[in-house]
């Protein structure tokens, strides 16, 4: 699906950026196991968030949350 596509792509970010699960909990306020899950395509993710990762990320929101 389009969301899991989207979760994979925010993993590929987070580790093109060298930070960790921990590292981007702790900026999103939320735990490193829900960062897990939201790559895992388990659990989604607020729009808030998706807009912090964007910019965290140097990316698009499109990117944050869907496949290019």
């Amino acid at each position: 699906s389009s969301y899991e596509k989207g979760a994979k792509k925010c993993q590929q970010k987070k580790k093109e950026s060298g930070k960790t699960a921990v590292e981007v909990a702790r900026i999103l306020g939320v735990s490193a196991s829900a960062i897990s899950n939201y790559e895992k395509g388990i659990r989604t993710i607020g729009l808030e968030q998706v807009l912090i990762l964007a910019t965290l990320f140097e990316c698009t929101e499109k990117e944050i949350i869907e496949a290019n």
